[in-house]
């Protein structure tokens, strides 16, 4: 076969998306053993058939050995450039904002990273439909690469006007309740597979801190009014008796914040703790405490509020990972719209 015709192009890549279907598609189904036999003995017709037409498939030889299967298997060297193939009309940005290319190490301010399963905009049957995906939030932005080694994303837009939620409807198999999507209107919808629920539940709770913190940093902006007496002020001096004297108010210092916990409405938190929404909270800013029965926190932390008895001071009372103590209310904001 060295010296027949050359394969079509149409036909390489029909070949390399059912190579694509089979090797990883496949792999992760619950398949019979004579389905597994049947998988092997096409994969190995596919490699005999590249290594006959050398010119045509140089750059897709399949790996000899599958690497053991784990939460996100590397794609064998085929679906690499095959997936790169189809990166540049798939990663362009819906909205037309372009971002500066920039490595993956170089990221500042990254809020979360690490790897999931994307989903292309455009797939065929025979496709790849998830892609594996280095993905971080830096600042108010979501940056995705191949890995973490890139120099440069392969896409990202910014979460500006975006919402995020759980999807147990976009996969059928094991990762069926690990997918959350991130959409906008009149925008790109954006699908994500993450390793296990609980990962794909930080995202999500990440995701969503990250949207609030900026819309509660949005000031609406107000129409000036026009005043026609401007400029028209009285020369006649004013009565200053018409002013009333206020009194400043005293506000108490950190000092003054009663340092002893109540044990008595400070207890065991209950068991409907997990459906108790309300008082839910998140660390708005880095927070390291003074004394023993402060709370030391980062942004992003969950922060249950067991009372806000000491309000008056600025001072909550909250439990975080078995430890309970005093919190700072300006430092912490709502983590669920109720």
């Amino acid at each position: 076969m060295q010296g027949a015709t050359a394969i079509p192009k149409e036909v390489c890549s029909l070949l390399a998306d059912v190579d694509i279907f089979i090797f990883q598609t496949l792999k992760g189904e619950n398949l019979s053993k004579q389905a597994k036999e049947k998988r092997e003995v096409l994969l190995k017709k596919i490699k005999d058939v590249k290594a006959s037409y050398p010119q045509e498939f140089q750059h897709e030889e399949l790996e000899d050995e599958e690497e053991p299967e784990g939460s996100f298997s590397s794609p064998p060297d085929s679906v690499s450039i095959a997936s790169d193939r189809y990166d540049k009309e798939d990663e362009a940005p819906s909205d037309g904002n372009q971002f500066p290319p920039i490595a993956a190490q170089d990221l500042q301010f990254v809020l979360k990273a690490g790897y999931l399963e994307k989903r292309r905009k455009d797939h065929s049957f025979l496709g790849f439909e998830w892609q594996k995906r280095w993905c971080a939030i830096s600042k108010t932005v979501f940056y995705y690469y191949g890995s973490d080694k890139d120099k440069q994303q392969k896409g990202e837009f910014a979460l500006e006007g975006y919402t995020i939620r759980m999807n147990n409807g976009l996969r059928k198999d094991s990762k069926k309740d690990c997918c959350f999507e991130i959409s906008a209107p009149d925008k790109r919808i954006y699908q994500f597979a993450a390793a296990s629920p609980k990962e794909a539940e930080e995202w999500v709770q990440q995701v969503k801190f990250v949207i609030q913190d900026m819309e509660s940093n949005t000031i609406p902006e107000e129409e000036e009014e026009e005043y026609d007496d401007v400029g028209q002020v009285s020369s006649e001096s004013m009565d200053d008796s018409i002013y009333e004297e206020v009194k400043e108010e005293h506000v108490p210092s950190k000092a003054e914040v009663p340092r002893k916990l109540s044990q008595e409405k400070v207890t065991s938190v209950s068991d409907d703790k997990n459906t108790d929404y309300a008082n839910f909270y998140q660390g708005l800013w880095d927070c390291t405490g003074d004394v023993p029965d402060e709370l030391t926190f980062k942004r992003g932390d969950v922060i249950y509020i067991l009372s806000k008895e000491y309000n008056r001071f600025g001072w909550w009372v909250g439990e975080m990972k078995g430890t309970i103590g005093l919190v700072p209310k300006a430092y912490i904001m709502e983590m669920y719209d109720i």
